[in-house]
């Protein structure tokens, strides 16, 4: 048991070590790279005995890092993370069909693309400058930096955090921050790894989502207790599919393969998108209340 370490989600000063930290070397901006696999690596992992959050609390400050990312090989995925966004657009346009969306953690302004071409007014933040500066260059309204933010008050009809409340120190602190850019009755959308998915389980301690940059690992009752704490309703759950080149993945999956075994598609082919639903990603589409 670990005391004087509180609990980020319910505050419980609880914590049991459940996984020995495998990163040995210095964090640095490499480690938190969106196309990373070095799979099965984590900092120190604890479980509050209070909620059940799987949860790092030794990371050190990550946002320099990301910050200072850069990741070339995110760019080469373009195309197919526009369909993986569309996707998620599709699933979320039945509770909110237009209006103004900001996007957290925009990265190079995939899912604001997208939505502009889908009608919505939106709009991003990301903390990267790279990220940033990449978004710019296509006249994408993504701003530098985090929540709060004096250029981003709100009201908006819409916000979406897709793939990063795992990568914060505080997700219950920047999802209030969302919350109060959401209108009354606005609508907001999260993705994240489930820990506790069959995929996950199955995987054991080589789970692909287990990775340096991921700081907080949700399941659906930590995710569903996140969304209650910021005074947030759930309105709709389900499991998103993703798009990937075909070489992304086949380089990945053979990550788990020796060495000798390996080998590069031929070029031809390689980026062919290819859908998949490990069903090991929890997207929850919720609800700010009317009146609080």
């Amino acid at each position: 048991m670990r005391r004087g370490h509180a609990c980020v989600l319910c505050g419980a000063e609880a914590l049991e070590r459940v996984r020995a930290r495998s990163v040995h070397a210095p964090l640095e901006p490499r480690h938190f790279a969106v196309t990373d696999y070095a799979y099965g690596t984590t900092l120190d992992l604890f479980r509050c005995r209070g909620c059940g959050l799987l949860q790092c609390d030794d990371a050190g400050g990550v946002l320099k890092h990301y910050e200072q990312l850069e990741d070339d090989a995110y760019e080469a995925g373009r195309e197919q993370r526009r369909l993986q966004m569309r996707y998620l657009l599709t699933r979320l346009r039945p509770y909110a069909a237009r209006g103004a969306l900001l996007d957290i953690g925009a990265a190079s302004g995939i899912l604001v693309e997208e939505a502009c071409r889908l009608g919505y007014d939106a709009r991003g933040i990301e903390p990267g400058r790279a990220f940033q500066a990449a978004a710019a260059q296509r006249g994408l309204r993504v701003t530098l930096g985090t929540l709060p933010h004096a250029d981003l008050t709100g009201p908006f009809d819409v916000v979406t955090l897709v793939d990063v409340i795992e990568h914060v120190e505080d997700p219950v602190d920047l999802l209030r921050n969302a919350t109060r850019l959401l209108r009354p009755g606005g609508v907001g959308l999260l993705v994240t790894p489930d820990v506790h998915s069959l995929a996950a389980r199955l995987m054991g301690r080589r789970w692909w989502h287990y990775r340096p940059a991921h700081i907080t690992y949700f399941d659906r009752q930590t995710a569903r207790r996140l969304v209650h704490t910021c005074g947030l309703s759930l309105v709709s759950a389900f499991r998103p599919t993703w798009v990937f080149p075909l070489d992304y993945l086949w380089e990945r999956a053979t990550s788990y393969l020796p060495a000798r075994l390996r080998f590069r598609l031929p070029r031809r082919g390689a980026a062919i998108g290819v859908p998949l639903n490990l069903r090991d990603s929890l997207a929850l589409i919720v609800r700010r209340p009317l009146t609080s």
